[in-house]
């Protein structure tokens, strides 16, 4: 537990030296700096609780979503190295680690000791950060393609490219991932239960999932969906799978 707690200082210090960063445009590397000394401590508690406990570190929810949102602080980070626009963003990721990073605090290790279970889950993880940042990168596409048209030179401020790749493949790894996370999970029923198929409500809604980004992504490999409205069917994935992801229970 000390590491999450070292953890979420140096997210709320490096929150402090974000502000003051404003003022003082060095200190932003500092902010970074302090921004992946605290993941680099996050990562050593979940890794130290996995290899106590030789599977996925969490039960729960609480875990999970910490996980998540630290998975996806991360990537937001590396694109942020490339991207100085994202910059001005890093008082809100730093107290964003805060709030994923305190998640863990009250999560129960896993009970599993099964290798399926840790692919299952993952697969699981992954799934969610794909469907995330190909939402947000459909979102901000939209937008800033609507302020080029109206002629705002704002519009300029991320590459629209960079938007457009990063949409296609969160689209396909969304896919990808959704089907591991399928068949990890037949594999663990199948040990478990000894059925590959259990009726679990959360597993019904990620079948719907696959089948959802199925289509999509055929659509797109064939060229028989619009470009705009391949972007519309991004986000509606993202939010379906948010449905999913916060609402939708298991009954195991």
């Amino acid at each position: 537990m000390s590491l999450l707690y070292i953890s979420v200082a140096f997210y709320f210090l490096a929150f402090l030296t974000s502000l003051i960063s404003y003022f003082l445009e060095p200190l932003k590397r500092f902010t970074f700096f302090l921004l992946f000394l605290a993941l680099l401590f996050y990562v050593a508690h979940t890794g130290a609780i996995a290899l106590q406990v030789v599977s996925f570190p969490f039960a729960d929810t609480y875990g999970f979503y910490s996980l998540l949102g630290n998975s996806v602080l991360f990537i937001l980070l590396l694109v942020s190295l490339k991207q100085a626009y994202l910059h001005r963003f890093l008082s809100l990721f730093a107290m964003f680690g805060v709030l994923s990073t305190t998640l863990a605090m009250p999560a129960e290790p896993s009970p599993y000791r099964s290798p399926l279970y840790s692919l299952h889950i993952t697969s699981a993880l992954f799934s969610y950060v794909s469907t995330l940042f190909g939402g947000f990168s459909s979102l901000l596409r939209l937008f800033l393609e609507s302020r080029l048209k109206h002629k705002s030179l704002g519009a300029f401020l991320f590459p629209l490219n960079m938007l457009r790749k990063g949409e296609r493949v969160s689209l396909n790894m969304s896919f990808v991932f959704f089907t591991l996370t399928l068949i990890f999970g037949s594999l663990w029923s199948r040990s478990v239960f000894g059925k590959h198929w259990i009726d679990d409500p959360k597993l019904l809604y990620v079948l719907f999932l696959w089948l959802y980004y199925a289509l999509l992504v055929h659509l797109n490999l064939v060229s028989r969906i619009k470009p705009k409205t391949l972007s519309y069917g991004v986000i509606a994935g993202m939010l379906l799978a948010m449905l999913n992801l916060l609402f939708v229970r298991h009954e195991l």
